[in-house]
This record gives C-alpha cells, structure tokens and sequence, in this order.
C-alpha cells in the first residue's frame, strides 16, 4: 500500500501546553481511540512487535481554544486524526497545526486525539465503532465546561454541532469509519486516500452540505486511488467533482466546488503545510459557511 512511502520517524518534539494564542490542554477520554481490545495483544508489522504498552494505551485528546474564539456565536468542532509513525507531540509542532489553525480565524475548536503511537498502524481503535465518536464529543464538550470556557448551557449533543473531520496519510481509516455513522460536515484528506472509498461516496452523496478536499500525491500512494474514486463519483454517483492541479487552485474553487480532488507536486509530509494549506482550507471553508450548510448549527446559549 501507499503509506509505505511515508516519512518513517518524525522528530520527536514535544508540544507546549499553552499555544501561541488561545488556551490548550490535554485530558484522558473514556472514548479514545484506545485503548481497545483488537489491540490488546499489540500489532505486527513487517515482522516487527509494537505492544499495547507502548502504543496502544494512550487515551490522551488534544483541545486547541484559540484567543478569539467566542463561546457565545455559533462555533464547530474541528478533528485532525494523524498517520502512521506519529503522535500528538509530534505531528502537533511538525505540521504547524495549531499555527495554521489559529491563523485560519474559524470559530472553532481544534480537537486532536491521540491514535496508534509511533506505529505503522491506522487502525481508528474504538472510535470505529458506532456511537463512540459522539460519545468522545461529548467528553470534549464537558471538559471545556469544566475549564470554564463553555457554560453549562452550551452544552450541545454532537448531532447538533458542525464538525470537520481531517487527517493525513493513515488517517484515512478512522475517518471513513466515523463519517458511516456521525453527522459530519466536511472532510479534509491531506494525501490521505488509501481505502474506505465505499463510505467516503456514500457520505458526499449524502447530502449536498457536506464537503469533501482531498489533496493527493504521486509520491505519497494516494493517486490511482484518488483518480478511481473521482472516476466512480462522476459515472456512478451522478456527482461532479473537480479535478485540479494545485498551482490553479483559486479561493473561488474553495468557495464554490463542493467536492475538489487537488493534485500536489509536494512531498508526502508537505502538502499540510505548503502555502498553509491547513489554514487556507479552514479559512475559506468559514467564509464560505452559509453557502453550504444554509443554516446556523449552533444556537446561542442564553443564561
């Protein structure tokens, strides 16, 4: 598969708990990714052991507040799932995500749970299981309003909220497991499209609200199968979407085509941060907002 031709070790650099901006904070999550039975025993690849003890076991979630984020407006939640060889404290300051989401200016929350640590795995843990994601919703909803930065009264079911779903390489898997059975708005594949193709079709054709990026690389794996899916949506899903190399990407086709499939010349490990990419989506997705849900998601709390 594809992911072999991921960067192997990122460097190992670990995250500052208080953002540059906004305030950020780790806590442990009954409804993690794990741990979980199917790895209990661990996970083999290629011949090597990685056990539960070491990679399996970490049930830590990521929550990003920025300064500007006002509780009181109509807010989302946005996911971000990493890949293989990768956890929270690396792929965080390696991949600019907090820069890049902050610089994005959404009113959103940046969520980011930890999956199989430092392992060649993309196995989604129990997040694959139905109900699990909306449970762990609601575990992150709790905790900002135990950290005071939502009042009891904001406390929204997960079918209630806008929510984006987005990764990078192995992320692919848990995705597709949580879009088959959660209300998810938009999904953001950074070379990311190995598999699960039957669910990310279904859910595109689900509903016109629902957005799909993917940005896909020759070097990364992810462009036959990007092509094939683009192929079916178009002859089997009565769908259109749009093909484009990344030096012709406008905001006019972020603004206006709901499914892009963006051909990168970048590296595997480049296409999140290439002219902020992460950043770029985001933003223009929120200036965008009402053209494609048409509705507000989030009701203002009142006291």
């Amino acid at each position: 598969m594809g992911q072999k031709s991921i960067l192997y070790l990122l460097f190992l650099l670990p995250i500052c708990l208080l953002a540059q901006s906004g305030k950020t904070y780790q806590f442990q999550a009954k409804n993690a990714m794990f741990p979980d039975t199917a790895r209990a025993a661990g996970h083999q690849y290629q011949g090597k052991k990685f056990p539960a003890a070491l990679h399996y076991q970490d049930s830590s979630v990521l929550v990003h507040v920025p300064a500007y984020f006002k509780p009181e407006k109509p807010f989302e939640l946005v996911f971000w799932f990493h890949g293989w060889y990768n956890n929270i404290d690396s792929a965080t300051p390696y991949f600019r995500l907090l820069e890049q989401f902050d610089a994005s200016g959404r009113n959103a929350i940046f969520v980011f749970p930890e999956g199989p640590k430092n392992a060649p795995d993309s196995y989604g843990g129990k997040l694959e299981q139905p109900g699990v994601f909306d449970a762990l919703v609601q575990e992150v909803i709790a905790s900002l309003q135990r950290k005071k930065i939502l009042k009891k009264k904001q406390l929204p079911l997960a079918k209630d909220l806008e929510i984006t779903l987005a990764g990078h390489s192995g992320a692919y898997r848990v995705i597709s497991k949580i879009i088959a059975y959660a209300n998810i708005e938009e999904v953001l594949l950074f070379d990311a499209l190995y598999g699960g193709n039957d669910n990310y079709m279904k859910w595109v054709a689900a509903s016109e609200k629902h957005r799909l990026i993917n940005i896909y690389t020759k070097e990364g794996g992810t462009l036959d199968n990007s092509l094939l899916v683009a192929k079916e949506l178009k002859t089997n899903w009565n769908l259109n979407p749009v093909l484009l190399d990344e030096k012709d990407l406008t905001n006019l086709h972020l603004i206006n085509d709901r499914i892009l499939f963006i051909y990168s010349h970048q590296q595997h490990n480049d296409v999140i941060g290439y002219q902020n990419n992460l950043e770029r989506y985001l933003k223009i997705r929120d200036n965008a907002h009402s053209k494609w849900t048409g509705r507000n998601p989030f009701l203002d709390a009142k006291d």
